[in-house]
This record gives structure tokens, sequence and C-alpha cells, in this order.
């Protein structure tokens, strides 16, 4: 597959999940599509792919950072890195959409962020988290049932 087919692909395969969330995050449809595994499998299934590939033209030249950036310049390296930030944000996205429904947080601007910088958006949520809970030390914890 063209690599900017596969790239324009990858996108699209989330954004049915972004616009729910963004769009309506406490309907039955958005909790239903955030508790739903079969996203993350097919993404895991599609970086499991690009990664073998990835790693079976050239040699493994080590986990070091001109390694890894050496492996991230070819066009499949570079897919494999898209398909998993494109995957753990998307999970980001879905615990953001249960966890602020629980807690009673409007989720949309931490969605927003997630979709767009992943982790700035993770971490304004557990900021927001924290102070929905016991203040900042409750940052690593489990919130409190309700």
């Amino acid at each position: 597959m063209n690599p900017e087919l596969a790239f324009t692909v990858l996108n699209t395969l989330a954004l049915p999940w972004w616009a729910l969330w963004l769009v309506a995050p406490r309907s039955a449809l958005a909790q239903r599509a955030a508790s739903h595994a079969a996203i993350f499998i097919a993404l895991g299934l599609v970086y499991t792919v690009l990664l073998v590939t990835a790693m079976s033209g050239a040699p493994l030249s080590g986990f070091d950072f001109e390694g890894v950036r050496a492996g991230l310049t070819t066009p499949v390296g570079f897919l494999a890195g898209w398909t998993h930030y494109i995957a753990f944000d998307l999970f980001v996205g879905a615990w953001i959409v249960r966890e602020s429904r629980r807690l009673a947080v409007e989720p949309r601007v931490y969605l927003f962020f997630t979709l767009m910088a992943g982790p700035l958006g993770l971490m304004s949520f557990l900021v927001r988290r924290a102070f929905t809970s016991d203040g900042l030390a409750g940052i690593g914890r489990a919130a409190p049932e309700t």
C-alpha cells in the first residue's frame, strides 16, 4: 500500500470515535464506543504488521537514540510510529470519556487536547481529575467511586 494512502486510512479509521466523543461524549453510543475493544485490537494488529515489516527491512540497530531515529525515518517505520500515537491517544480519549462521566466532568476540552497533542490532554485531565477527587496528591491514584 502507498504510505500516503495508509497514513490517510489510519487517520480516517480513528476519526469516527473522536467525532462522536467531541460531539456527544455523554451519549450511550459514546460510552459504548469508549468501552469497546475492537478499534484497539484493529490498531494493534495494524501496528504489529507495520512494525514487523519495518524491522524485517533493515537490521535492528538498537534502541538507542540513533537506532530508534533511523527506524522511524523509513515510510513503514513512520507509519508504525504514527499508528502507535493514534492507538494510545484514542485509548486515552476512551478513558477520558468513561472517567469524565463517572466524575461528572465536561470532557470536550480534554478530548480536544488529547486529539491534537496527546499528553497535553492527558495531563490536563489528570490535573482536573485530581481536583475533583483528593487534590494533586491523588494524580496517581484511582479516583474514589461515586
